[in-house]
């Protein structure tokens, strides 16, 4: 039998030290090798693409564009959804697939369909950009340059080029992106009236040849300024650096910064200031995490030591922890996975379960030593009858993680590492404990042959159990009460998606008024972050500022905190004590929460219908209504708001009459305005690189309403004509931004939480009328963090179904019996109590790693149960008494079992005390495992003996119905009723 491998080890013990040996090695060096980062590697089921048309109003390019990208797209197999965002100039349409699709070939479907309409787009358009999100592509941390003696096209050009270059040689560096600067470019500003005279596109109607000199002015400039990033108030070139998606964040960050100073020291007078990376929470929860690791390790042995007061014993019970974890390492590798989130907190809280098996063990065996028998027999004998009871537990745990790490759902794929990370740690304890412990024992332990008196809270158990095993229905009904009351506390438990965590950033976007000119909102933008300076845990402040055509769109604040060990508040409540701070008139500041790997706000909705002013006139009237909810602040919503803009509209009579297309009508426009698309530029070529010639009409007249209705445009019956003549051209009021989902149009809707839970929040907000009844056409769904909170408890659901069936046929398999199994499975609903009532005591909320900590708390409550049942089970097998055995069995297995959990609860205490960088991402989940197993562990010990004796009534009466023939032939018990 696979659970008496331990006397085999015993008598030989060459081979499981050779076996041990071989494991640490390779764990160990694939623990060098892992990458560390914060995320795992996964692949989201999205691609994107992108398509601009620079110049194109979001109304023109949702027609004329996105309609169009979103009908081709939707035919690739696998879409779940597609959504369009589209901006000024830039029309992106993100495609999600369902989970499994094949995303290689949805990537390559797209392509060929993207192919198919390119004649059908405006033929101005850039060529479309298709491209999957990768997680890795998050920067890794972001730096000014700072070289008072360049100027700002220098700066741009040596961050393009030579440190480009240089940087991208760092192994495990991928991209460098600059944000801020100019790019060098020759300008040929024309002016109007010349052309006017000349008559003139750029060639005379006869064919002669005019000089640029004299249409206009051609000088070395640079691009217009489109973007404005400071550093405390300081404008600054900055740029950001992405690793590749196999790199370890850590180690190419540190790669990093030694390649920065090496270039610092090649160039005097350029300096490299670090604002800000995730690269050092990062590593502080690396370190937090193997401390924590290490701390729980000890805590569990000295629990071990204290109720074995054996100093041997509790070194073999040790040895458990470093020789299940470090082996994982290897797997991890295998598995190509990295050091990450999920791995970490899977190890966290394994750290406790991973030392259980071996209490087991040891505990029976130093149990047997103190009967009189020798280390080496009592080995042997321990090992064989608890080898089953083991067996039962690791496979346990193993059932309950797998289809957490199988999760079939966005939710889901964040947890294969830790799924499968906790069943690896798991199979390698039981590894451990059935052929290392035994081992150990059996050549380690010192005789103690003396049998430990009984103590006074073993005599109250006593009395406790024999009323349960007499009073079963009566023991029953305490624990179904039990069960009720646990239900009540469940809507007292706070709720939300993943608890916030101080990584010492808060991050605010500014909306800008429509129209604003760039100077203007960036003057707005350095009175904000000063403001924030005011705040004492603020330290330094980043901005980044866009504009589309000379009008600032949206702006983008790094508020960077002192370390979190010098200050008493936590960054949340710093951006509580912001948002007052920095409030101002006409601009809108919202706080940017970060959510399980995604930022935006704690509560989002969408509103999504045909009609967009059915559409925009719900959402306004949920932000009115929400605004008034006192929970929520920060509400807003993206319904389109209005900006200045150009209108050209081009009369269709007059460009037939005069031969005008609307091809030439657009280009002159655009020309004259922006100038020429990017790839259409004429290139002056340098030693060192090719600068673009920009031909557009100089500033003053593009800001002349009659210079623009004078434009030449081309004819092909003639020469060129007015732009007026074929088109009505005026100032006018555009939609600033459009969203669509599922081909319809769509309005996000948001909102952050002050106070309360986001649960409560997110309930009271959906009950409002204005969320329940958005109108005809109009229907409301959930999005971002919302939907996620959505998904994750689906997903928990079904894979706590599902470990619990898989619990259930592992014990058949090993049992070989159908009924006792709902013995051991029924003390599963008594820890919800527990760990509920723990979270109100603590004031923790129900998150995404609270729901693994229940998970975990299923599989630990299984494991007492089926020491209990186990050892009745054999007992009755060999002929004793079904009530003689259950007391026997409750006697023999509590102190392995309060040992068990006592460790376990130690394990956790460093999490649930939440001391680490990461401490409130664990807290909730050491709390609640604490807290239901030590309630579900105190009641198990009464009610599974309970339950056992009915279900044995059940079964005994069950059987006497079959046909004398199909009854299994074994001992039954006969015991007074």
């Amino acid at each position: 039998m696979a659970w008496n491998i331990s006397a085999g080890a015993i008598r030989n013990p060459i081979p499981p030290i050779l076996l041990i040996l071989a494991l640490l090695f390779a764990g160990l060096t694939a623990f060098f090798r892992l990458p560390i980062n914060q995320l795992p590697n996964i692949q989201p089921p999205v691609f994107m693409v992108s398509v601009a048309q620079p110049g194109a109003a979001p109304a023109e390019m949702e027609t004329q564009i996105a309609q169009r990208v979103e009908a081709a797209l939707t035919g690739v197999q696998g879409v779940r959804r597609v959504t369009t965002s589209i901006s000024p100039g830039v029309s992106t349409t993100s495609v999600e697939l369902q989970i499994g699709a094949d995303i290689t070939r949805a990537v390559e479907d797209a392509r060929d369909a993207m192919t198919r309409i390119r004649v059908d787009l405006p033929p101005d358009i850039t060529e479309p950009v298709i491209q999957r999100i990768d997680f890795a592509s998050q920067p890794i941390a972001y730096y000014a340059l700072e070289a008072p003696g360049m100027s700002e096209v220098e700066r741009s050009w040596f961050i393009d080029n030579d440190l480009s270059r240089e940087l991208l040689a760092v192994p495990g560096v991928s991209q460098v992106t600059r944000q801020g600067g100019v790019d060098r470019e020759i300008r040929i500003e024309l002016d109007p009236e010349r052309l006017t005279a000349y008559g003139l596109e750029l060639t005379t109607p006869s064919g002669a040849s005019v000089h640029l000199s004299d249409l206009g002015t051609v000088i070395d400039s640079s691009t217009d300024l489109d973007s404005v990033s400071r550093y405390n108030g300081q404008p600054v070139v900055s740029f950001s650096v992405q690793r590749s998606k196999n790199a370890s964040e850590v180690r190419v960050f540190d790669a990093v910064e030694a390649r920065l100073r090496e270039i610092e020291g090649q160039h005097p007078g350029v300096h490299f200031r670090l604002f800000f990376t995730p690269v050092e929470f990062i590593r502080g929860m690396y370190e937090s995490s193997l401390s924590s690791l290490l701390e729980g390790a000890l805590l569990a042995c000295a629990v071990v030591f204290l109720a074995l007061r054996n100093w041997r014993a509790t070194l073999i019970a040790a040895a458990a922890i470093p020789l299940s974890i470090i082996p994982t390492f290897a797997a991890l590798e295998i598995f190509g996975f990295t050091i990450n989130m999920m791995t970490l907190i899977a190890m966290a809280l394994v750290a406790g379960v991973l030392v259980d098996d071996a209490i087991v063990e040891i505990e029976n065996i130093v149990r047997h030593i103190r009967m009189g028998r020798k280390p080496y027999d009592a080995s042997m004998e321990a090992a064989d009858e608890i080898g089953l009871a083991v067996l039962a537990t690791s496979a346990s745990i193993i059932a309950v993680f797998l289809p957490v790490g199988l999760m079939n759902s966005q939710t889901g794929q964040w947890f294969k590492e830790f799924g499968i990370t906790v069943a690896v740690a798991t199979f390698f304890s039981l590894v451990v404990a059935r052929l290392i412990t035994p081992m150990m024992a059996a050549h380690f332990l010192k005789d103690k042959g003396h049998e430990e008196p009984r103590s006074d809270m073993m005599e109250i158990y006593r009395g406790a159990l024999s009323f349960a095993i007499r009073r079963p229905w009566s023991t029953l009904g305490i624990g179904m009460a039990t069960f009720v009351v646990s239900i009540g506390l469940v809507f007292f438990v706070q709720m939300t998606f993943i608890p916030r965590f101080d990584n010492g950033i808060i991050q605010e976007t500014v909306e800008v008024p429509p129209g604003t000119p760039l100077v203007e909102a960036d003057r707005v933008m350095r009175d904000i972050a000063q403001r924030a300076t005011t705040v004492p845990e603020v330290q330094n402040t980043y901005s980044f500022l866009n504009s589309v055509d000379g009008a600032a769109t949206q702006g983008t604040l790094f508020i960077i905190l002192s370390d979190r060990h010098e200050r008493s508040r936590s960054s949340y409540a710093v951006q509580q004590a912001l948002r007052p701070v920095l409030a101002v008139p006409n601009y809108r500041v919202t706080a940017v929460n970060d959510q399980g790997g995604a930022q935006g706000s704690d509560i989002t909705v969408q509103f999504v219908g045909q009609d967009p002013a059915a559409v925009n006139a719900a959402a306004t009237r949920l932000v009115a209504a929400a605004r008034e909810l006192p929970q929520l602040a920060d509400v807003h919503s993206s319904s389109a708001l209005q900006r200045p803009e150009l209108q050209i509209r081009p009369r269709p009579e007059d460009e037939a009459r005069l031969g005008v297309t609307a091809a030439n009508l657009a280009a002159a426009v655009r020309i004259a305005t922006s100038g020429d698309i990017e790839q259409n530029l004429a290139r002056y070529d340098l030693p060192d690189r090719q600068i673009p010639i920009r031909v557009l009409l100089r500033p003053d007249a593009r800001a002349d309403l009659e210079a623009i209705r004078a434009l030449p445009v081309q004819s092909s019956r003639g020469p060129p004509v007015r732009l007026d003549a074929v088109a009505d051209v005026g100032f006018g009021l555009g939609e600033v931004a459009i969203e669509r989902r599922d081909r319809e149009r769509s309005v996000t809707v948001g909102a952050n939480v002050v106070q309360g839970d986001i649960g409560a929040a997110t309930a009271a907000m959906m009950s409002l009328p204005e969320a329940r009844e958005p109108g005809n056409g109009v229907r409301l769904a959930t999005s971002g963090s919302s939907e996620q909170m959505q998904d994750m408890f689906s997903s928990f659901g079904t894979a706590l179904l599902w470990g619990i069936l898989l619990i259930y046929c592992v014990l058949v398999l090993l049992f070989r019996d159908f009924f006792h199994p709902f013995t051991i499975l029924t003390a599963l609903p008594l820890s919800i109590g527990g760990a509920f009532g723990a979270l109100l005591v603590a004031n923790q909320p129900l998150s995404l790693f609270v729901l693994i900590g229940l998970i975990m708390l299923m599989g630990i409550v299984t494991k007492n149960s089926i020491l209990l049942v186990d050892f009745a089970v054999e007992q009755i097998h060999k002929g004793m008494d079904r009530n003689a055995a259950l007391m026997e069995a409750g006697m023999k297995r509590a102190r392995p079992i309060l040992m068990t959990t006592f460790a376990m609860c130690a394990g956790m205490l460093p999490s649930a005390l939440g001391w680490s960088v990461d401490g409130t991402l664990r807290q909730g989940m050491g709390v609640a495992v604490i807290g239901g197993l030590l309630v579900a562990t105190l009641l198990s010990l009464v009610f599974v003996p309970a339950m056992f004796v009915l279900i044995d009534r059940f079964e005994r009466w069950f059987r006497g119905l079959l046909p004398k023939g199909d009854r299994e032939t074994q001992p039954e018990a006969t015991p007074a009723e």
